[in-house]
């Protein structure tokens, strides 16, 4: 494993191109060397044995021509030609005989004296014979060695006298120049390990700063900024680290400033109060913020793993059924969440549209709009409440009015009893307009209270006794369990007052002759409140009343209540008061099992100590 990824590395790469590089060119280096020593050595041994073939055969032609002048005999003619073959033939394993006209051998070098006297019939010698020079190679039967042939002619004039014939080994000569040539290629090996390692040591002055750019950026890919290359050079390379280390700084940069943007984005889209949704092209869920969470009741993790579509999240028929979304008016949906609650929602759809004019996907914003139409609605049945009120005693006191004025006021005892309804309906048409105003004064000015410390039991006790002539007329028992001391509160005195009167008077209303109304009192000293409980046993309260029980003109038995004085906003007003004291109010209650009112003061930090 680590041969091959040795060998595809850049530094082998370039070793192996030198090499390559230097052992081609001492090919054709050598191919031409070898080339040219050979043809150097090949004509010098063909110059060599010319020559002295040429000066032997020109030495040969006065001692040829004797036996027919007849001056020699022929002992003295075989040794003056072997002296002249002796002198006159220096090449290393070269064989000369000497021919006379007739073919006959006179002399020869070789170790082999009897072919002295015999006649040669080989062809070159003949051809020789007849005036004509001959050469060629061959390989030498006995010792197979390359030989060079020669014959030459021995003549004056055109009179032929005999021939010279000349056989010398090449062996070695090519045994030079196969010496010659393993030198040279001797040579191109040595080049050859030399290039290798000047080759190593060129390429790591350039793999070097590679391998760290290499090891600099997987650092980068992976988060590692902090490192920067080395630069061991201003050349190229170099000038590569330092443009390196340049891009990981512009590109921390950008990656910061990337985070700090995408932070920024996601703490915004996070702490929308609007529900964000975004999918991709195929309309899958890509995005979905904590608001789109609360508001569908879904896990955005299983949204974007199941790979749910807004069809999916937002409960909307098939896409077959729904048009495409687009830029179009907010789509307004009611749904029904686990808990049995439904909410109203406006979806607003926005498309996305990439660089090249494709779609891209979607946006889609969600308003929970469900408070909103609650209070239109309760805005809408205030302003019916309200003229409902205000007109019934109105359309009484009118009537009334008209039959005092026909002739009623005749009659003593009609017209004061008419006059006792007028101030009735007057009177309760007041405390409508007051409570109005008071809140009116909530929702305009938020409630306005002027705290002081207050000893809670001795306003219950108070309490209590304005209230309990008005239960023994009615024979119902008004009972106050309420601690001879309890916590010092921070608190309006009117506002608690108010509180107080509206949840005692409503017991009192409610409970008929006989029943019990209970004012009892306790300290939480883990909570640090005082929770007070007003008890009675009246009509109580059905369970699908009890969640709209605070709201505005809400009324259980509308008759009753009417026919009693109530405005239908004693609830409403102490809620509001109770909780601009930092407590709230609740209410249990039972149909025909009467009702509990509960609500909680905060003690106050220097209350006292609890009795």
């Amino acid at each position: 494993m680590f041969g091959s990824s040795l060998f595809k590395t850049i530094q082998w790469k370039l070793v192996v191109i030198y090499m390559l590089l230097i052992l081609i060119a001492m090919q054709f280096i050598g191919a031409y060397f070898a080339r040219e020593v050979e043809s150097y050595y090949n004509n010098n041994f063909n110059e060599t044995l010319n020559a002295q073939a040429t000066l032997l055969a020109a030495h040969l032609d006065g001692y040829l021509r004797s036996p027919i002048d007849e001056k020699h005999d022929s002992a003295s003619l075989k040794e003056d030609i072997d002296n002249l073959i002796y002198n006159f033939v220096g090449l290393k394993d070269a064989h000369v005989r000497v021919i006379d006209q007739s073919g006959t051998v006179l002399s020869t070098s070789e170790k082999d004296k009897q072919i002295i006297g015999q006649k040669t019939s080989q062809s070159e010698v003949t051809i020789a014979l007849m005036g004509t020079r001959n050469e060629a190679l061959r390989i030498d039967p006995q010792t197979g060695h390359r030989v060079k042939m020669l014959v030459i002619p021995v003549k004056k004039g055109n009179v032929v006298y005999g021939a010279v014939y000349m056989v010398a080994s090449m062996e070695e000569m090519y045994k030079t120049i196969g010496k010659i040539t393993n030198i040279l290629a001797t040579g191109t090996g040595i080049s050859l390990l030399l290039t290798a390692g000047l080759g190593v040591v060129l390429a790591r002055t350039i793999t070097t700063p590679v391998k760290e750019m290499t090891r600099q950026a997987k650092a980068v890919a992976n988060g590692d900024f902090n490192r920067s290359v080395q630069v061991y050079s201003r050349d190229e390379i170099g000038q590569l680290g330092m443009a390196f280390n340049y891009m990981t700084t512009r590109l921390q940069e950008a990656i910061l400033n990337q985070e700090e943007e995408r932070e920024k984005l996601s703490q915004v889209l996070a702490n929308m109060s609007d529900g964000v949704i975004a999918t991709d092209r195929e309309g899958r869920i890509i995005l979905m913020n904590r608001s789109a969470e609360e508001m569908l009741e879904v896990k955005r993790i299983e949204v974007l793993s199941e790979g749910k579509t807004l069809y999916d999240v937002l409960r909307l028929p098939p896409e077959d059924e729904m048009p495409l979304f687009g830029e179009s008016e907010p789509l307004i949906l009611e749904m029904m969440l686990a808990n049995r609650e439904t909410i109203l929602l406006r979806v607003t759809f926005t498309p996305l549209q990439q660089d090249s004019g494709k779609k891209g996907g979607l946006i889609a914003v969600l308003q929970d709009v469900t408070e909103q139409a609650r209070m239109e609605q309760q805005r809408r049945e205030f302003v019916a409440n309200v003229s409902h009120e205000l007109r019934t005693p109105l359309t009484t006191i009118k009537s009334y009015v008209e039959a005092l004025l026909d002739g009623a006021n005749q009659d003593p005892e009609i017209s004061e009893r008419f006059l006792g309804v007028t101030m009735n309906e007057t009177e309760r048409m007041i405390r409508l307009v007051n409570d109005l105003l008071q809140l009116s004064r909530f929702d305009s000015q938020g409630v306005q209270i002027k705290r002081r410390e207050l000893q809670l039991s001795d306003l219950l006790r108070y309490a209590a006794d304005r209230f309990s002539m008005q239960a023994e007329q009615q024979e119902i028992e008004l009972i106050a369990d309420i601690p001879e001391l309890l916590p010092v509160i921070d608190a309006d005195q009117d506002a608690i007052t108010q509180v107080l009167d509206n949840l005692i008077s409503n017991a009192i209303k409610y409970t008929p002759k006989g029943g019990t109304v209970t004012i009892d009192a306790k300290v939480n000293p883990e909570a640090k409140r005082i929770t007070v409980t007003i008890v009675d046993t009246g009509i109580g309260i059905p369970k699908r009343d009890i969640r709209k029980i605070f709201e505005r003109f809400y009324r259980v038995d509308k008759a009753r209540s009417r026919s009693q004085g109530g405005t239908g906003l004693g609830l409403a007003i102490a809620r509001e008061l109770v909780q601009a004291h930092g407590g709230d109010i609740e209410i249990l209650s039972e149909w025909n099992e009467g009702t509990t009112v509960s609500f909680w003061l905060p003690i106050a930090e220097k209350g006292g100590q609890i009795a």
